[in-house]
């Protein structure tokens, strides 16, 4: 990026040894050279604000998204619990894998020259067969002096040995002191966070603390239809809806007039509550007298109009994933989700947005800096790719791509399926 970015922004990370990875370095990781076993340069490419994660089941994408959730309940709880939490170190070691879990994060803070690098190494004891923190770094590099690192602290040996410091004002020599006395299954970061003088890396842990994730569950709205339609419990769009009033009680009704205009095919929507403080939501659709709702709705609707309340809020959530949220949508909705995401996120900014999908058409309205692809090699083994090396690898002219770059280069083989997904979402309308 020639212009750091307004607002603070996750640049790359690296995976090994969790879960379905081996090894995978995604987006700009510098120290990947020494971390990874790769061959040869890598070529750095930054994440951009906008980033989708796509490939077939089983490829880690869910996992990508846990990678970072996983590292603040690291930072919050220890790394025992967090660990405990998805069924302890041998659950989520790769199988096959050798030496430590290893976790690294470029954070970039906001409009800063430089960056910050949060590597985490995580092992077994030998003896006791407890997980320990084998290796805790924090790194600087300055974009404008060559992309040269400059350790900072290194914590190593399960305790809190500190090897390298590089005198930084903010750390004091008893605060270092008291945090390599902290237990091997705690993290230095968390301890580090809390002194308010050390440069972003109290921003860096509340970045990861409020990451979010919206998974919307099939059916999970329909206790939100009268009774007489009720055929499964309320769950997480009930929630946010609820959320939302609270809020902004004056405003509420407003935002809902503002999700309505992007849901294709609503004039209105209304959420209500009973006497017996139930909660009843109801659409006006074009076409029809009396009231819709969302048991006798289409699953694509309501699903887009969970993902458009995470963007109401005023204040923006500054690290967002959604797991898969092109599944059940038609075309228009696909293409009035894209339209609201890349306007929140290129334009008015302050949130990083993070989604998976095996949706081609939502690949296609991407573009290819944005797309990340996940595939298995002939050894098992997953490997990440940007749509854009994809192109070039495939020697397309970048200025002929037209609207359907991946269907039409990397998956030719869906082009019909797209022209007829278009044409039965026109019939629909």
């Amino acid at each position: 990026m020639s212009v750091p970015p307004a607002y603070p922004l996750i640049e790359g990370f690296w995976i090994k040894n969790y879960k379905v990875f081996r090894q995978i370095s995604i987006g700009s990781s510098f120290q990947q050279s020494v971390v990874m076993d790769f061959a040869g340069d890598v070529e750095p490419y930054e994440l951009t604000p906008l980033t989708l994660f796509a490939g077939d089941s089983g490829t880690g994408k869910s996992t990508i998204l846990d990678v970072f959730v996983f590292l603040a309940d690291c930072i919050n709880n220890g790394i025992t619990d967090a660990l405990a939490n998805r069924g302890g170190f041998d659950s989520v070691y790769h199988f096959g894998g050798s030496g430590p879990i290893s976790i690294g994060v470029v954070y970039r803070p906001c409009a800063e020259p430089w960056s910050l690098t949060y590597a985490l190494n995580i092992d077994k004891d030998k003896r006791s067969q407890q997980p320990f923190v084998e290796t805790e770094a924090i790194i600087y590099r300055n974009s404008q002096s060559n992309n040269q690192p400059r350790p900072v602290l290194l914590f190593q040996n399960g305790e809190k040995q500190t090897r390298l410091i590089q005198p930084w004002s903010g750390a004091s020599g008893s605060a270092l002191e008291q945090i390599k006395r902290t237990s091997a299954q705690k993290l230095a970061l968390a301890a580090l966070a809390k002194i308010e003088d050390l440069p972003d890396i109290p921003h860096f842990k509340l970045y990861l603390d409020k990451f979010f994730i919206s998974n919307y569950l099939s059916g999970n709205a329909a206790n939100l239809s009268p009774p007489k339609f009720k055929i499964a419990p309320a769950g997480n769009l009930a929630f946010d809806l609820k959320k939302l009033k609270n809020k902004y009680p004056a405003d509420f009704a407003g935002i809902l007039d503002v999700i309505a205009t992007r849901l294709p095919g609503v004039e209105k929507i209304n959420f209500e509550q009973t006497e017996s403080g139930r909660s009843v939501l109801s659409f006006k659709v074009s076409g029809y007298d009396t009231p819709i709702y969302p048991a006798q709705f289409g699953e694509g609707t309501l699903r887009l109009l969970s993902h458009l309340t995470l963007f109401e809020d005023s204040i923006p959530i500054p690290l967002l994933g959604i797991e898969e949220p092109a599944a059940f949508m038609g075309y228009s909705q696909i293409i009035a989700f894209v339209e609201l995401v890349k306007h929140h996120v290129r334009e008015m900014g302050g949130t990083q947005f993070f989604a998976t999908t095996n949706s081609n058409t939502l690949i296609d309205l991407m573009d290819p800096t944005e797309v990340w692809f996940l595939k298995w090699d002939q050894d098992g083994i997953v490997h990440a790719s940007r749509g854009l090396d994809e192109l070039q690898f495939l020697n397309v002219d970048l200025n002929s791509l037209g609207p359907y770059w991946y269907s039409h280069y990397i998956y030719p083989d869906c082009v019909s399926t797209q022209v007829e997904e278009q044409k039965s979402s026109v019939r629909m309308q």
